[in-house]
């Protein structure tokens, strides 16, 4: 009996379980969303998010590997994860860049899988919503960095007349 294989190209392995992520509305849902919405709130490392939320995509989608890359002013970077990526035998699935309201440029989600293709429909808006993700965990993470900055500045202004412990805000 001669067993019929789908080649790996042909076949979707995680379509099903995207067509379970959808709300009534059409839109796709991130599994996780809320668990990385939780985290991000809760001003967990950014590190932690980013691995979350790649983790997710990475388990949704199926036969894919993604990470956030981002700028570092060395843009030989984006290249080399690139190659590296080839050389392994990975092909660029998707590659969407990262920006904040007011445009501006905070990394990029890549997405490397097994075979050459492009997202589908349903696997598009679930990167769209993952880049989303992405750009709200940066630009807290952000906002973050000005406040300490700004905190720091005021405190050496004032030698040491403010309290150790930071202002709660009502």
């Amino acid at each position: 009996m001669t067993q019929h294989r789908e080649s790996r190209v042909n076949r979707r392995p995680a379509e099903h379980a995207l067509d379970q992520h959808f709300d009534r509305s059409g839109c796709s849902q991130l599994m996780g969303e809320r668990q990385i919405l939780e985290l991000i709130s809760l001003g967990a490392p950014l590190a932690s998010i980013l691995n979350k939320l790649c983790t997710a995509i990475d388990f949704q989608l199926g036969n894919v590997v993604s990470l956030v890359l981002l700028p570092d002013g060395d843009e030989n970077h984006f290249c080399s994860v690139s190659r590296s990526a080839r050389q392994v035998g990975l092909h660029l699935f998707s590659s969407t860049g990262i920006f904040s309201r007011d445009m501006v440029f905070l990394g990029t989600l890549e997405i490397y899988g097994c075979d050459p293709r492009r997202p589908a429909q349903a696997e598009s808006q679930l990167i769209e919503l993952a880049v989303r993700l992405a750009a709200i965990a940066l630009q807290c993470q952000k906002a973050e960095g000005n406040c300490e900055r700004l905190s720091t500045r005021s405190r050496d202004k004032f030698d040491g007349a403010l309290p150790d412990r930071p202002p709660y805000i009502n």
